[in-house]
């Protein structure tokens, strides 16, 4: 692998010892013979053992080029494209101008102490997860890199989650302003939010066609996680869909769109979906309900499938998580459920006391 050329100059005998490895040429020139072998040692070593010298990729490009081709290429294939160009656009005012062979463990980790006095845990997670993929991409498929620097750099620790939810007498007085709502479709996307679980992005997607109201069920065809999942509908969201789907435009078989097709003044979204945050948040308001956001309707959710006795795996297939890690944030409200559920058992196996 190491090539050795004997270069007499003015002031004797030079050495120049010459590594080549995958197309790559590093070379380095010393005094003695010794010293040039004892040096190219090194550096095969150093390949070897996987300690690989930057390529001219990643010194000719730099972490601005990185995220272009990122936001060009990968993010227009996410779901959730808004928050990813956010994170792109301020790694490249931060580190943009940075060669990628000197984007190191410790330049990223003094930017992701700074992101930390101002964002929470799970954001600044979030903002290193964007960058970290887009350097595996550049690394296992542009071959821009020879390895991905944030594998070693630890991710902020995150609460266990929040899991705000409605009382019963919050939910009640809210039911009763959205039943009312001068907003044509407000009720029926509480209610669903509230029975199923479903996501806001979920339940504005559902067109007429994924669902059947006869067998009480809708299918979500765009997740999260890119996976089917499907919604038990149950009677009073059936009437809320039936009482939307006789008025309902023929133009789209979204279910969740502007009846009239005045846009800007009904106050909906410039894309033409349905947006009801004026009339969600005057419902909230209403009510007299504080701290309370729409993703809190899934918690909700969640939380009275916990208090009636349903499993984590349970909560887990109807909230569509495939793990369960992110519904152990309702186990203590089961509490009482497995209590009683010891209790009888004890009761049949032991005989009352």
């Amino acid at each position: 692998m190491a090539r050795f050329r004997n270069r007499p100059n003015n002031d004797g005998n030079r050495w120049t010892a010459e590594v080549r490895w995958e197309g790559q040429i590093r070379t380095a020139t010393f005094n003695t013979k010794t010293a040039a072998k004892q040096w190219a040692k090194k550096v095969e070593t150093d390949i070897s053992e996987g300690i690989h010298t930057p390529t001219a990729e990643s010194k000719r490009r730099s972490v601005r080029d990185l995220l272009e081709r990122y936001k060009e290429n990968v993010i227009p294939t996410k779901r959730d494209q808004a928050n990813p160009r956010r994170y792109a656009r301020f790694w490249i005012e931060r580190l943009g101008q940075i060669r990628l062979h000197k984007l190191t463990r410790a330049v990223i980790v003094e930017v992701r102490d700074e992101l930390a006095k101002t964002k929470g845990p799970g954001t600044v997670n979030r903002y290193l997860a964007l960058l970290s993929h887009a350097c595996t991409m550049a690394e296992k498929e542009w071959e821009w890199m020879e390895k991905n620097p944030l594998r070693k750099v630890g991710r902020l620790e995150e609460s266990p989650g929040r899991a705000r939810y409605l009382s019963d007498t919050e939910r009640e007085a809210l039911l009763k302003v959205t039943a009312n709502s001068v907003h044509p479709h407000l009720n029926a996307i509480v209610l669903l939010a509230l029975t199923t679980g479903a996501r806001r992005s979920e339940i504005l997607g559902l067109s007429w066609k994924d669902v059947d109201m006869k067998a009480g069920r809708a299918i979500l065809q765009q997740t999260k996680n890119k996976e089917r999942r499907s919604l038990t509908l149950v009677p009073q969201v059936i009437t809320e869909l039936r009482t939307i789907q006789k008025v309902r435009r023929l133009d789209t078989d979204r279910i969740f769109v502007n009846p009239t097709g005045n846009i800007r003044e009904s106050g909906y979204h410039k894309s033409g979906y349905f947006y009801f945050e004026k009339a969600w948040r005057a419902a909230l308001s209403e009510a007299k309900i504080e701290n309370f956001r729409f993703h809190d309707l899934r918690h909700s959710a969640a939380s009275y499938m916990a208090m009636n006795g349903a499993t984590a795996s349970e909560i887990a297939a109807v909230l569509g998580h495939k793990t369960l890690q992110m519904v152990k944030r309702y186990a203590h409200l089961s509490d009482e459920h497995i209590k009683n559920v010891v209790e009888r058992t004890a009761q049949k196996v032991l005989g009352k006391s």
